[in-house]
């Protein structure tokens, strides 16, 4: 299913990987790490303009939806100001930059990608919470099932956001 992918797909997994654990355990101390891990995947990127355009409208998209939750208080992060984190948004531009990379496969596969989102996206959230990276203001499963919920129509749209804005994707 996956053989096409090259090894840059599994590079560019790999650095998301690397901003969502340094993210959650480091907070905003990794700002600057994960600002070159973005650098770098739009310097390596064969159209740096639309990746950049891309990327920056799915992430505003993403930590949007995370801002409403913050702001009506599903999601209680540290700061205690009501207001999502910063290495939120950059933890946003990090998993925009998977779209039409490490992600690409799931592009035009709405029902696969709702339900991938569904259940990844969810378990994403609750796991950053265990590792104490945000708090919740609801019951654990109220929130998984309201994330299920959200992601099941947020990735798709990530997606398509993405083909849209972007004009084209990356094929294997």
């Amino acid at each position: 299913m996956f053989s096409g992918l090259s090894q840059f797909w599994w590079v560019n997994l790999a650095g998301f990987q690397l901003a969502w654990w340094l993210c959650i355990l480091m907070g905003n101390d990794a700002l600057w790490v994960v600002i070159a891990l973005l650098v770098l995947h739009l310097l390596g990127h064969r159209k740096p303009l639309a990746e950049c355009l891309v990327v920056t409208s799915c992430a505003l998209l993403g930590f949007a939806v995370d801002t409403f939750l913050t702001r009506y208080g599903v999601f209680i992060f540290s700061s205690g100001q009501g207001w999502p984190p910063l290495w939120l948004l950059l933890l946003w531009f990090a998993f925009s930059a998977t779209l039409r990379q490490g992600l690409t496969w799931f592009s035009g596969r709405y029902l696969i990608s709702a339900l991938a989102g569904s259940l990844l996206g969810t378990l994403t959230y609750l796991a950053a919470g265990r590792l104490g990276a945000v708090n919740f203001g609801l019951a654990e499963l109220e929130v998984a099932a309201l994330l299920a919920l959200v992601w099941l129509l947020l990735f798709p749209a990530l997606l398509k956001l993405a083909d849209i804005v972007g004009g084209w994707h990356v094929k294997a």
